[in-house]
């Protein structure tokens, strides 16, 4: 999988900023297995495309004919196997992009969910001389295609503007963003060594020109199969051997501000075999990778990496008046296990597949819960954050959005949506009484607007009590035009968006213990 590998393989995204992640194999232990995607000759190229697996391989009727020693006409193929929604495959292969790859090795591909765009790898001309050792020794020229589905099926959409005849452009991999693409090649005179990894921006539809990455990535030897894991991590292999002889080992390296850091040697899955190809599911949970390690089947090998790890919580309370953290946290976790305390901070560790609520417990606050949960997410830290502000007992809050038909009660849809927000504060601090009081314009008279504000107040309170709060914990109290916010009483014309301030729902704190 030598220098061939370099011409039919993936590039991947790049986001210009870095995000965390590059503590990845902090919190994570690889644990390998072998896979049943595999023939006796070589497949390769494993990548994500929605909810399928996608590889490059050859089909059983080229497998015999090379069992034959026969080598003419044969390509390697595009094929997809569903995955779930963890990553693990839970399908059977089906050939891809038959009409498009017709007469041409084809593979890795990348795919873009945001722009709908596959990038695919082709070779550059017919009947290459291949047979199992292709991706190690034949020297076969490669370009990069785009196509997009249309009604159900992929159509050919564009060839990059830097593919070459002369050189080989492959191995691409497409940012989740569709503006970033990275690729290997062979470019004369432009690189560190044989191949070297590549990237590229588009900009108003337009594909800038290719900038090496450098020779923090790029060495005197090949750099291929790069594969960049949320916006931090560039993963990639490099022979480090003269005239492609030594075995590809995998590699990474930290995106830091504009440029990397330092690379390191993934020692955990190299073997004194090529190893190649990783590409890590969204979940963090699981990937793929390509090696020729002892106990294959054939040449090059699928493999699969589930990730054994950890979650870690970081926990932050924080004032929303003085938008200052409040130092030891005060929290219950609803599986009553505790954190530790440093500064500001509150750390634990957090169950697999599970989800569990913290609420602050602060006396003279109002305190707020939040449900965090570890499912569908890759392991890790998860730093959040709990707002708490600071009350007292007659303290008034308006209650934006609530809404009645005109002289009605009922509570309608869209008033749900806040007065749960009543209903959790009242949960978030069982210890308060509170008083929701309903007021009306001064249009109508008086008495008639009393009766109306206080059927809404009722129809409200009857609400919360129905969502699970106790009836002795909160009092309905229609004001009608009792307490105006404005000039706009009795004889005084006013637009109705003026008389709107007064027409507004409140609630008061009559008590609090929190303790």
């Amino acid at each position: 999988m030598k220098k061939i590998v370099l011409f039919l393989l993936v590039t991947f995204p790049m986001f210009l900023a870095a995000q965390n992640g590059c503590n990845f194999f902090d919190f994570r232990k690889p644990e390998i297995e072998k896979t049943n995607l595999n023939t006796t000759q070589s497949d390769f190229g494993p990548a994500f495309v929605n909810n399928e697996l996608w590889l490059s391989a050859f089909t059983e009727e080229e497998i015999a004919k090379l069992a034959k020693g026969e080598n003419k006409k044969i390509f390697y193929n595009l094929y997809n196997v569903k995955i779930s929604d963890e990553g693990n495959v839970t399908g059977s292969k089906n050939v891809q992009l038959e009409s498009l790859s017709a007469g041409y090795h084809a593979g890795p591909v990348s795919f873009c969910d945001k722009t709908g765009e596959l990038f695919v790898t082709l070779s550059n001309f017919d009947n290459p001389e291949i047979r199992n050792k292709v991706y190690r020794k034949a020297d076969i020229r490669l370009r990069i295609v785009v196509a997009q589905k249309e009604n159900g099926t992929w159509k050919m959409k564009e060839e990059l503007p830097f593919n070459d005849s002369t050189y080989s452009v492959g191995h691409p991999s497409i940012s989740v963003t569709g503006d970033t693409l990275f690729f290997a090649s062979d470019k004369p005179n432009s690189g560190f060594g044989e191949s070297d990894i590549y990237m590229a921006v588009r900009k108003d539809g337009k594909w800038g020109q290719p900038i090496n990455l450098g020779e923090k990535v790029n060495s005197a030897y090949d750099e291929m199969f790069p594969f960049f894991y949320e916006g931090s991590m560039l993963f990639y292999a490099s022979n480090k051997g003269e005239n492609q002889k030594a075995d590809f080992d995998l590699h990474y390296i930290c995106k830091t501000g504009n440029g990397f850091g330092t690379p390191k040697s993934l020692d955990k899955f190299n073997t004194s075999e090529d190893d190649f190809g990783l590409i890590i599911h969204p979940t963090g949970k699981l990937g793929y990778f390509v090696s020729r390690r002892e106990g294959g089947i054939g040449d090059d090998d699928i493999y699969k990496v589930v990730f054994k790890g950890d979650y870690s919580l970081e926990l932050v309370v924080m004032d929303k008046k003085t938008m200052q953290a409040i130092p030891n946290p005060k929290v219950r976790f609803s599986d009553n296990i505790g954190g530790v305390l440093a500064g500001i901070l509150l750390s634990r560790a957090l169950p697999e597949n599970s989800t569990i609520t913290v609420n602050t417990e602060y006396e003279g606050y109002m305190n707020s819960s939040k449900s965090i949960t570890t499912i569908g997410k890759p392991y890790g830290i998860i730093k959040d954050t709990l707002w708490i502000e600071k009350v007292e007992v007659k303290q008034k809050f308006v209650m934006e959005n609530i809404f009645y038909d005109f002289d009605k009660w009922n509570i309608l849809p869209e008033s749900e949506v806040e007065l749960n927000k009543l209903v959790k504060i009242m949960n978030d601090n069982p210890g308060w009484k509170v008083e929701l009081g309903s007021h009306t314009d001064a249009r109508g008279s008086d008495s008639y607007n009393r009766l109306l504000s206080q059927k809404r107040s009722d129809s409200a309170v009857g609400y919360i009590v129905k969502s699970g709060i106790s009836k002795d914990r909160i009092v309905a109290k229609g004001y009608g035009e009792t307490q105006l916010v404005n000039h706009c009483k009795n004889g005084v014309e006013c637009t109705d968006e003026v008389h709107r301030q007064n027409r507004r729902t409140e609630f008061k704190i009559l008590e609090m213990d929190n303790k």
